[in-house]
């Protein structure tokens, strides 16, 4: 498990070439169910600013191994998660139910799976199932019943 703080900013390895490809910059995110589905990279110098999550082999505290092969651009299935997912640190999070829950701060990940377990905002910490909604405007977190 880590923090999207602590992933962002580490150096991409492509482990074929031992190579630095880029850097992390952020996350690309699914609701349905909660998951990383690609690395938003800042500048790789290659063609491609995304590696999909099925292509990192390891995530450590100083670098991300991958198969960097499949970087790749925003488009087809992953053009529109990869639009709203663009800067989400500062987001609204909302209830199901539209009551404010805070802005979003970090989120903890499954370093082997993808897997969102958990969402934080300043002064909560909201499981990872209860994610339903990622918008341009905000993330949608589920009320229990």
């Amino acid at each position: 498990m880590m923090l999207l703080s602590q992933i962002s900013g580490l150096p991409v390895m492509d482990t074929a070439e031992a190579l630095q490809v880029g850097v992390v910059g952020g996350l690309v995110l699914a609701a349905h169910p909660p998951r990383v589905l690609a690395l938003r990279l800042k500048k790789s110098g290659r063609s491609g600013s995304f590696l999909m999550w099925e292509d990192v082999q390891a995530i450590g505290h100083d670098a991300v191994m991958a198969r960097t092969h499949a970087l790749q651009d925003a488009d087809g299935d992953l053009a529109a998660p990869a639009a709203v997912c663009k800067n989400l640190l500062g987001r609204r999070i909302l209830t199901d139910q539209g009551a404010e829950a805070g802005t979003f701060q970090d989120i903890d990940i499954d370093t082997d799976t993808g897997a969102v377990l958990a969402v934080h905002s300043a002064n909560s910490r909201f499981p990872g199932t209860a994610l339903t909604g990622i918008g341009s405007y905000a993330l949608i977190i589920a009320t229990a019943p």
